[in-house]
């Protein structure tokens, strides 16, 4: 009888679960039209007071994730007055220059972003980034003369040989180790500390963030270029970059577009120190809300798979009604009404260190997409 009883009390149990998430489910429209009325008012409610909306995607080469995106900006912008857009892209070269040339070609030429950049552009939202990783055309181009510049103009001292340096190094940033010897990479960073020091750069506060930022890199491509050591570095100076735009403009409101990965809003050793997120809502609570975009149907991933995924009660795709349509997940609401399922850990797609983890805790919202593609450019 005892374990009657029992049996009973977990089929309820499973089933009280089930239900608490599925009423927090919303089908999606199709792509084209992506945002329902319901979704909406959840939105409206949940940034109410947010002056950042992180959007993520779980790997930079779905170009549906792009998509669904896309379609979020929209909203964000048209009804939402979102007109800044911070890109997971050179901290230094679009602050200097807002043009999608200085993104990643996987946005700025892909197919499935053309219309995210034409939309910016007619409704003049303008792009900015936060990555410590000076790659951009801009940066290869001007980072030296702009440093050297600014110096000149304060009066601030500095050593010939620092500027050649630089230059030979934003010019091979990527093979650092190859051009510079470990003595050079070491005076760099050195000159660097000791700019951040000078009272007139640390009074500036552009310059200030721009040098810790660009000192970061050097480390990163000098260090820890074959390991993943370089990444709690990078990831706790993209969070400071952030931070750095959206504090010295305190009437703006910013759109986030990275990857779900950098944008988990809580530290857990299993990422590595890829937790961007976390760390910046450390410095701004309650000032962001977080949106993590996955698609299901994908070339690399079989029919019998996603099935088996769907049918698996411990695996997100379980409460999804369907795998052949979009769907919204509203975890912060799944957390306020029963708060054990910050703790609760499913299996997940959304690519982060590890599959299974709790991810209504990491993510406000959790977005799927049914049919999924890779990103495609123009031939």
């Amino acid at each position: 009888m005892k374990k009657i009883i029992l049996f009973i009390f977990l089929v309820f149990s499973l089933n009280s679960i089930f239900a608490q998430i599925e009423q927090n489910i919303y089908e999606l429209n199709s792509m084209d039209n992506l945002l329902t009325e319901d979704i909406k008012d959840i939105l409206d409610i949940n940034l109410t007071d947010k002056k950042v909306v992180f959007l993520g995607e779980a790997e930079h080469h779905i170009g549906s994730d792009f998509l669904a995106k896309t379609e979020f900006v929209k909203y964000l912008v048209l009804e939402k007055g979102y007109k800044d857009i911070a890109f997971e892209a050179d901290f230094f070269g679009l602050y200097f220059d807002h043009s999608k040339i200085n993104l990643y070609s996987f946005w700025s030429r892909s197919i499935q972003c053309k219309e995210l950049f034409e939309f910016l552009k007619e409704h003049n939202v303008t792009i900015w980034g936060f990555d410590n990783q000076m790659g951009s055309r801009y940066t290869w181009t001007n980072f030296t003369n702009k440093l050297t510049e600014f110096l000149k103009d304060n009066s601030v001292n500095f050593e010939e040989d620092f500027i050649e340096t630089t230059e030979t190094y934003i010019k091979n940033r990527k093979k650092a180790n190859k051009v510079l010897d470990k003595s050079s990479l070491e005076y760099l960073i050195n000159e660097v500390e000791k700019l951040l020091k000078n009272e007139t750069v640390i009074k500036n506060e552009l310059w200030s963030q721009i040098l810790k930022s660009y000192k970061s890199d050097i480390i990163i491509n000098s260090t820890h270029k074959s390991s993943k050591k370089g990444i709690p570095i990078r990831d706790s100076q993209m969070a400071k970059n952030l931070n750095f735009l959206v504090k010295t403009m305190p009437e703006t409101k910013f759109i986030v577009w990275l990857a779900n990965a950098h944008m988990a809003k809580y530290e857990y050793e299993f990422m590595k120190g890829q937790t961007m997120g976390s760390q910046f809502v450390n410095i701004n609570p309650d000032i962001s809300y977080h949106i993590a975009i996955s698609s299901i149907h994908m070339p690399y991933r079989k029919a019998k798979w996603i099935e088996k995924s769907s049918n698996d009660k411990e695996n997100l795709l379980h409460f999804l009604p369907s795998t052949e349509k979009n769907y919204f997940i509203d975890s912060k609401q799944i957390i306020i009404e029963n708060s054990e399922y910050e703790e609760k850990e499913y299996e997940g797609m959304f690519n982060l260190e590890e599959n299974k983890t709790n991810w209504f805790k990491h993510f406000d919202a959790l977005v799927f997409i049914s049919k999924g593609e890779k990103v495609k450019y123009p031939k």
